[in-house]
């Protein structure tokens, strides 16, 4: 089974808001506003996206319950595992043919860095992620 492009780069961003959202509620040290990412994808060892984008992080995606009511309606996904503390998330999903695993570091206010992999339960290449998430401003606007 081939993993679907589009799960591919859903899930990271999915994981993200989930983890933001876990953030906030248990009181972790990140601004909302506007950050820089920068994502690192890797399949079976080949560098697949490599790009920096402005991602805007409002008080609305850092609400826990909204994100846990998101996650829980996805189609094809069951959330495995949630461990939380004030500087480290890690977040588990098991999706249709795929098992995701995350891990949110609080480095400060301003600095988040996520790793995911992303196992394919037909055994086929895993996909790694790592994000640096900078903080610019607390405005939105670019």
């Amino acid at each position: 089974m081939k993993i679907h492009a589009l799960t591919v780069h859903a899930i990271p961003a999915a994981l993200m808001l989930g983890l933001a959202a876990i953030a906030q509620a248990q009181s972790l040290d990140i601004k909302p506003g506007l950050w820089k990412k920068t994502v690192k994808m890797e399949t079976g060892g080949r560098t697949v996206l490599d790009s920096t984008v402005d991602a805007c992080l409002t008080a609305d995606d850092l609400d826990l319950q909204k994100t846990a009511t998101k996650l829980a309606q996805a189609p094809s996904c069951k959330v495995l595992q949630q461990d939380l503390s004030p500087k480290k998330l890690k977040v588990v999903l098991q999706c249709k043919g795929l098992l995701a695993e995350s891990t949110t570091e609080v480095r400060s206010r301003d600095s988040v860095v996520v790793t995911a992999t992303m196992k394919p339960a037909d055994g086929s290449a895993e996909t790694h992620t790592t994000e640096q998430w900078t903080f610019l401003k607390a405005d939105c606007v670019k």
